[in-house]
């Protein structure tokens, strides 16, 4: 299968969202307690919390600062 048509994925596990934004996964579990970045429950209360790039992507621009200049 060619590359350019590989499917990518939407959603991610806890592990791969926490590579994604660059944080080790027990800030993003802090993150997420927290309200600060949503996420879809699993089926179960030992299920993986499953994170929607475009919210990942979200946090990432909500958290940005721009350095003021002098």
């Amino acid at each position: 299968m060619d590359n350019n048509n590989e499917l990518k994925p939407r959603c991610l596990k806890i592990k791969a969202a926490a590579k994604y934004i660059a944080k080790s996964v027990w800030k993003l579990r802090n993150l997420t307690q927290a309200g600060r970045i949503r996420y879809i429950p699993g089926d179960g209360p030992t299920s993986p919390w499953t994170y929607d790039i475009k919210a990942l992507d979200e946090y990432i621009e909500k958290s940005q600062i721009i350095f003021p200049q002098f």
